[in-house]
């Protein structure tokens, strides 16, 4: 034995010595307290067992007590120390010998000296044990356990160093032990048969695979018919040995065996199932992410459902989508983008989207953004025109593309974002045969981005004659816009010089303003405003995301039609929201609140016509929140 300080493997070491687990209390204080004289030189912390060591090892026994490592037994003024390791190697070398010699039987609580104190051993169920062990199990533990059976066989040992394979081996052993006897290999080979008329050739070849084969080592039943079978085997050898009113010891290592097997057999299956719903929930977590609005960030993905309304994000771990994501966003065929592709907008929110969906998704944020940006141009270019003033952007293409650009970035930082994404200019030399859009769409010119106005579709040209058309008559009449301009610039002078004159009186009067009382329906309002974030993507606004559901849900073709059943949904809509609202407060505006409200009701009648279910769903939270943000007064 290496010198050691640890009071644990001297007295397994004495214990070895003396050939025995009882030892002498105070024989053990002499011989270490010689022990310690002798090595504290390559050990210091053995000067603890100088002198009188008896208080000592009392204080550390007490501890070694607790951890079920030793006991002491009181026997008037003698104490005797039990050490428990000394069974634990013992035990450890007749499980080895089982695989040899199938007949040596388990040993079990009556195999223990009568003055060993049982009691102080811990206890462990047998499929606690099986399932920690295969898990996770110390090989290096000195611990000897009793392992309690679920049904009535009677209490065996095992010490923790024997590996769990080895036991599930002995056990396999000890049942081809019993089958390799002609009358039982015989017998439960007919009630297999018996049970599985179809599976002839599987029971044939697992027969033979399994008793038969004369190779050692633990099999692993993990093809489906061979688990079956096996599984079924065990059945069939626990009820037959159960009904054994005498039982002999070798009846007793049977059914011990088969608890084992079986044990092992469901946390196979338990594990299988596991593996299963995790991959379910991986399969179903791609086709989410697959799903408009194609972009998801980290925060979106953990709120995933599945269709029965459960999170997904608990059905696999964290790490189990930490490895996914790591997967499809950095693997991919050679020279080639991944599956996956991250990018990040202004805020620094990070978002997901697949390769194949960047096109489709570029085209409908540019094709909503159009929209947008041309009325904010004509709007400001209008004011201009007002005023007189000749903006540059309105005859110049450099400026009218900075002028684009400014407000991409401040109102779509999605589209800017993936617009100066660097995989962008990689996607030009992609081709993905199965997204049509982008066959269709043409984002690159001579593998460069082409001009956001162009994306766009918009001109200043265009642009300025929208505005053009908003002035007055009297703008268009050459002689009198100049007089009027005139007029316009000397009148803009002067209002300069008010705003320069009273500008810190404006500034000292509302630099404190006055804190005004919130109303019930001012409440709500601001509340829903708040919620709305929640609800729309980032960069995205509520006009446009109602614009885009409503596309999904309402597949009429003519345009009638298409605007009547907007118009009817909007209206049911309207009459429920006007309902709840009499009775709702801001403290029950939630993101949970509103969802349920939606749900209930497109489950009506006449919404469950419409199809498109999680579409409609989604456009209706979004009307409901819109028509809460605008309250008449009169309403709550």
């Amino acid at each position: 034995m290496a010198t050691t300080a640890n009071l644990s493997s001297i007295l397994r070491f004495y214990a070895e010595k003396q050939n025995s687990p009882f030892i002498d209390f105070k024989e053990f204080c002499i011989y270490i307290k010689k022990y310690a004289e002798r090595h504290v030189e390559e050990e210091a912390a053995l000067v603890k067992y100088l002198g009188d060591p008896a208080e000592t090892v009392a204080a550390e026994l007490k501890g070694l007590e607790e951890k079920h490592l030793a006991a002491v037994i009181q026997n008037g003024n003698k104490r005797t120390i039990t050490v428990f390791s000394f069974f634990s190697v013992k035990f450890a070398a007749q499980y080895k010998e089982m695989l040899v010699k199938t007949s040596i039987p388990y040993p079990i609580i009556t195999d223990m000296p009568k003055q060993f104190p049982t009691e102080r051993l811990e206890h462990k169920t047998d499929t606690a044990y099986i399932m920690e062990s295969v898990e996770k199990q110390n090989l290096k533990s000195p611990l000897l356990y009793i392992i309690d059976f679920s049904r009535e066989i009677p209490q065996m040992l095992i010490p923790a160093c024997v590996p769990v394979k080895l036991l599930l081996e002995t056990a396999q052993k000890k049942i081809k032990a019993i089958l390799k006897k002609e009358e039982l290999h015989d017998y439960f080979l007919k009630k297999l048969r018996s049970t599985n008329p179809t599976k002839e050739i599987s029971i044939r070849n697992f027969f033979t695979g399994f008793i038969d084969n004369p190779a050692d080592g633990f099999m692993e039943f993990k093809d489906n018919d061979d688990y079956y079978l096996w599984n079924q085997l065990c059945y069939y050898i626990r009820l037959d040995f159960n009904k054994i009113q005498d039982k002999t010891a070798e009846d007793i290592n049977i059914l011990q065996a088969v608890q084992f097997s079986e044990i092992y057999n469901s946390y196979l299956k338990q594990k299988s199932q596991t593996k299963q719903k995790r991959q379910d929930a991986i399969n179903e977590l791609q086709e989410k992410l697959a799903q408009p609005p194609y972009i998801h960030s980290i925060d979106q993905i953990l709120k995933f459902r599945d269709k029965n309304g459960k999170l997904l994000y608990g059905q696999y771990s964290e790490d189990d989508l930490k490895d996914f994501l790591q997967h499809v966003t950095t693997e991919g065929p050679e020279d080639r983008l991944p599956e996956m592709l991250v990018f990040k907008v202004s805020s620094g929110t990070r978002y997901y989207i697949y390769k194949s969906k960047v096109i489709r998704l570029v085209v409908r944020l540019c094709n909503e953004a159009h929209d947008s940006v041309e009325e904010k141009l004509v709007n400001k270019w209008y004011k201009a025109l007002l005023n007189y003033e000749k903006l540059p952007e309105m005859t110049d293409s450099a400026q009218f593309e900075t002028c684009l650009q400014e407000i991409v970035e401040k109102d779509s930082p999605v589209l800017w974002a993936l617009l100066n994404a660097n995989f962008m200019t990689l996607l030009a030399y992609e081709k993905d045969e199965d997204d049509e859009t982008l066959q269709s769409f043409q984002l690159f010119v001579d593998g460069k981005l082409m001009p956001l106005s162009e994306l766009l579709m918009l001109k200043n040209s265009a642009v300025l004659s929208r505005a053009k058309i908003k002035l007055p008559l009297l703008y268009t009449i050459p002689v009198i816009s100049w007089i009027l301009s005139l007029f316009k610039g000397r009148k803009k002078i002067i209002e300069e010089k008010k705003e320069t004159a009273f500008a810190d009186y404006y500034h000292e009067e509302n630099s404190a303003p006055a804190k005004k009382s919130v109303s019930k329906h001012e409440a709500v309002a601001l509340r829903a405003k708040e919620l709305s974030a929640d609800f729309i993507p980032e960069g995205s606004t509520l006009d446009r995301e109602l614009n885009f559901l409503c596309k999904q849900w309402n597949k009429m073709i003519t345009k009638e039609a298409h605007d009547n059943l907007t118009e009817d949904v909007n209206s049911l809509i309207r009459d429920y929201t006007r309902r709840i609202a009499r009775t709702i407060s801001s403290s029950s505006v939630t993101k949970e609140r509103i969802r349920s409200l939606a749900e209930s009701l497109v489950k009506t009648p006449n919404m469950q016509k419409i199809g498109e279910r999680k579409a409609l769903t989604e456009y209706v939270e979004l009307y409901i929140l819109r028509l809460l943000s605008n309250l008449p007064k009169n309403t709550v």
